[in-house]
């Protein structure tokens, strides 16, 4: 999965490499080279067929001139509006708006193991259950330390206990949703110890539909 924290750096580069102040004033350079960086960041957050991508490489297309006086005003545009389209990219991960395209992908990934879980529940019998409260648990589990690594937070060195109250430090699980994973912990031990005597089918359910809420909202 891409690192928010590099892609962020990196788009510091390309801000400072796209303008040269030596003269005084603001002139645009480097116009090719921001222009492959903005692209690639553009994809990594929002996806390679996303409308945010698409659109900035249809403003980039426009206006293109073969003279001098045009090709300057094409690069001051093309300049600012790279300035804008990075800003607007790390503004809507950091909001929960945008997800990286690394999390969606690792989103379908946990998406299956949650209609494994729904069809061995579907089945109604106590050895499919025992394999739902295992599916559930571990999806989980990774679903919370993915929320935490795309925001930076060191969740492989952790417990389960661990990750959710770095999460709630982190303003990511807040109310009703720490509570309700802090409740799954005990889910989550049982199953890893196969004491599934002490597994209900419906907290199970429950902890199914929990993470089927964590993942429509953050890795869709």
């Amino acid at each position: 999965m891409p690192d928010l924290d590099a892609l962020r750096r990196r788009a510091g580069e390309v801000r400072k490499s796209i303008w040269n102040d030596a003269s005084g004033g603001r002139v645009a350079q480097n116009i090719q080279g921001g222009v492959l960086t903005t692209i690639s960041i553009l994809s990594a957050i929002y996806g390679p067929t996303s409308t945010q991508l698409r659109s900035f490489q249809d403003r980039v297309k426009k206006g293109q001139g073969e003279s001098d006086s045009q090709a300057y005003y094409f690069n001051d545009r093309v300049a600012n509006d790279i300035e804008a389209s990075l800003d607007a990219a790390l503004a809507d991960f950091d909001a929960g708006i945008a997800s990286l395209s690394g999390m969606r992908a690792k989103g379908e990934v946990l998406g299956d193991f949650v209609v494994l879980a729904r069809e061995a529940l579907d089945e109604h019998s106590d050895e499919a259950d025992r394999v739902a409260a295992v599916l559930v648990a571990a999806s989980l589990e990774e679903t919370l330390k993915q929320l935490g690594a795309a925001r930076g937070i060191d969740v492989y060195s952790r417990d389960m206990r661990g990750v959710i109250e770095k999460l709630k430090e982190a303003d990511v699980l807040a109310g009703a949703q720490f509570s309700a994973a802090h409740g799954f912990v005990k889910l989550r031990d049982n199953a890893l110890h196969a004491q599934f005597d002490q597994i209900s089918r419906v907290t199970t359910e429950s902890a199914l539909k929990f993470v089927e809420g964590l993942l429509a909202a953050s890795f869709s």
